[in-house]
């Protein structure tokens, strides 16, 4: 190994080193401001451009290159190679932002003075180091000395300290000596392996070798040796205390004059964690995939077997035989919620291990009590790592509680069995999504909203109290038609539309409303105009919310508010009318009358299915599943494509066209 020169002492009589900071700043690392304010003895210099660069060193007037080496940006190796044409003796540091085996034998080829990756700790000092000690004196004279005159144990001194100090592993070995034996290894090598030179000079490089290397990898290297070309292989090898590193090995042969091979270089980097960051990624495919497995079918067979049930029980009991009387899970049992009693009853079970004893107090103590209460009063899914406290049929594993919910209210708890490992974070995405669909059918038949009849009943009503929509409406003389209306948690977001009015005053003079908590503009057109109002509650939109009905139209003027709704049945629709004239004084019945029955959740979910391609339904699936619509993202999109073995750009179009399609038969009218 050579030895490092002595920097020359900074001082005022030094002389000032002019120096060229070549390229594109790096997007992490030192910059040129970074290097003229480190030291007053450097007068640096900056052009990004080639050609200038380039010209600038021709006319002499530089002592010393800073090059950055960017592979979507400015190409400091080939600016390297450039200059070494004319100017061999130059200075040149290398400053790439990455350093691989072909970065650092290009610069190493090149004579490079320095490589100095730019994420380095650190760099700037490294830079500084290689300045000063490099840059030549005689350049402030303007007087250089051409590689011819250098000795050649300066020459090979200059070469050697490049090899030194480059960031990858380097090797030279002798392909004339028997068993091609090292004679010289760099420092970043010994850093890598352990292995000081006064162990390995004299070697064969097999050393690095261990019990579990990989034989084909190593035949494949030495075929690679004995055809003298070029050859890349990764292996696991080990340091000199034993432990093992994946190293990514590269052998290039060096021919004589004569083409005869009689060196190899070797250039070895440490992909341990690249390789654990692959098998990391494998690792979350194949989860994704076994997730997959798991709980195919399972969303569309629920959601089928509720919607087609005719009474709670039925939903109950079927919901519980799909899921626990199935291979997927060891068991599950459904229980009702009693709020005034804080009771959860089990009322259907199923599986060999359904962990069912009859009630569970929410009032107790106890980690398995403890989850439920927190499943039932916060609506959240919940999970006990030991199941055991359910009963004594419970199962030894874990229980994941998923609580059956349509908005605030919590109708029972859903507790699913596993005697293997805990469920897959994109496995309980599933299970609460599943829980939402229960709570929502067992809120349909309570509600005696049958969406399964062969009928439905429209009504349309009158109301002419004072609401917020027609009084604004009289304010501007203008008609509201109503194009949504969504729930918040303390307020309703109510969208509207109007052609008779401009979009800002519609806005100011709603917000003269005591109602109004904020209004905005979502579009405007010379003939129409949408506006947004949040409001801090709304009766009407708690008595339709309450019974399950659907808004099919709604306008308003200064004189009534006009409401069409759809409901079930006979005996659900007087209870809506009886509802709101218990909440509005004028009330008016206008239209009473069976209509053609709306799709269903199942034969929504039919249709939809039918419109996507297969590769677009897996794309969602996967996206669902994997957490892709989850912030932030649980798997990326490069990831689903991979499990789906496509490219990127090609899933992300298969899901975009299966969003747009889903998207366009939700609000299809």
């Amino acid at each position: 190994m050579s030895q490092q020169p002595t920097s020359r002492p900074a001082t005022t009589e030094a002389p000032n080193i002019a120096v060229l900071f070549a390229g594109d700043p790096p997007s992490e690392g030192p910059t040129s401001d970074d290097l003229a304010a480190a030291t007053d003895r450097l007068v640096v210099d900056r052009s990004a451009d080639f050609v200038d660069a380039r010209d600038r060193i021709d006319r002499g007037a530089v002592d010393c290159v800073v090059a950055t080496h960017r592979p979507d940006g400015f190409d400091g190796v080939a600016f390297l190679e450039t200059i070494r044409v004319e100017h061999p003796e130059l200075p040149v540091v290398l400053l790439p932002e990455s350093v691989d085996a072909d970065v650092a034998r290009r610069a190493v080829d090149a004579d490079a003075t320095a490589l100095v990756p730019a994420t380095a700790p650190d760099a700037l000092e490294s830079i500084i180091t290689a300045v000063e000690n490099n840059a030549d004196a005689s350049a402030v004279e303007s007087v250089r000395m051409p590689i011819s005159d250098l000795t050649v144990k300066a020459e090979h001194r200059l070469k050697e300290r490049a090899l030194d100090e480059a960031p990858i592993g380097i090797t030279i070995s002798d392909a004339t000596a028997p068993d091609q034996p090292l004679i010289y290894v760099n420092d970043s090598f010994e850093e890598t392996t352990g292995y000081s030179p006064e162990e390995v000079i004299g070697a064969n490089h097999r050393f690095l070798q261990g019990p579990d290397t990989d034989p084909d990898r190593v035949a494949e290297l030495a075929e690679g040796l004995a055809k003298e070309r070029n050859t890349r292989v990764v292996l696991r090898n080990y340091t000199r205390a034993g432990k093992m590193f994946w190293n990514q090995v590269e052998i290039s042969p060096i021919f004589d004059d004569d083409g005869e091979v009689t060196h190899y270089v070797g250039f070895q980097m440490d992909v341990t964690e690249r390789k654990a960051a692959r098998q990391q990624l494998q690792s979350e495919r194949e989860a994704l995939d076994r997730v997959l497995d798991r709980v195919n079918g399972l969303i569309h067979d629920v959601t089928e077997g509720i919607v087609r049930a005719g009474s709670r029980e039925e939903i109950e009991r079927f919901v519980t035989d799909r899921i626990g009387g199935e291979d997927e899970y060891a068991g599950a049992w459904l229980g009702r919620y009693d709020a005034t009693a804080n009771r959860v009853s089990v009322t259907e079970a199923a599986g060999e291990h359904d962990g069912s004893d009859g009630s569970f107090d929410l009032d107790g103590d106890g980690p398995c009590i403890d989850a439920l209460r927190e499943a039932v009063e916060e609506q959240e899914l919940r999970s006990t790592a030991d199941a055991t406290g359910f009963g004594a049929d419970a199962p030894d594993g874990t229980c994941v509680l998923v609580p059956l919910t349509y908005r605030a209210t919590t109708y029972g708890v859903l507790a699913v069995f596993d005697d293997g490992s805990p469920a897959d974070d994109r496995e309980r995405v599933v299970l609460a999504s599943l829980g939402r669909s229960v709570g929502a059918s067992i809120n349909d038949v309570l509600t005696k909203r049958t969406i399964t009849s062969d009928t439905v009943l429209e009504i349309s009503v009158e109301l002419t109290d004072d609401l917020f929509l027609v009084d604004l409406a009289r304010k501007l003389d203008a008609r509201f038609e109503h194009e949504a209306t969504i729930p918040d948690d303390d307020s309703v977001l109510t969208i509207v539309s109007t052609d008779g009015s401009e979009a800002e005053t519609v806005v100011e003079t709603a917000a003269t409303s005591d109602r109004v908590l904020d209004a905005e503009t979502l579009a405007e057109t010379d003939d129409e105009v949408i506006v947004q109002f949040r409001l801090d509650d709304s009766p009407l939109v708690d008595v339709l919310s309450e019974f399950g009905t659907r808004i099919t139209a709604m306008s308003a003027d200064g004189r009534a508010l006009e409401l069409d709704f759809r409901t079930g049945t006979e005996r659900a629709a007087n209870r809506v009318l009886d509802a709101l004239r218990e909440t509005y004084d004028h009330v008016e019945l206008r239209a009473y009358h069976e209509a053609d029955p709306e799709r269903t959740a199942y034969t929504f979910r039919e249709e939809l299915r039918n419109e996507l391609t297969e590769r677009q339904l897996v794309a969602l699936q996967k996206a669902y599943v994997g957490g892709y619509f989850e912030w932030p993202r649980e798997a990326e999109g490069q990831q689903l494509a991979e499990s789906m073995d496509i490219v990127a750009s090609t899933y992300h179009q298969h899901l975009q066209a299966a969003k747009r399609k889903l998207v366009e038969a939700f609000f299809d009218d």
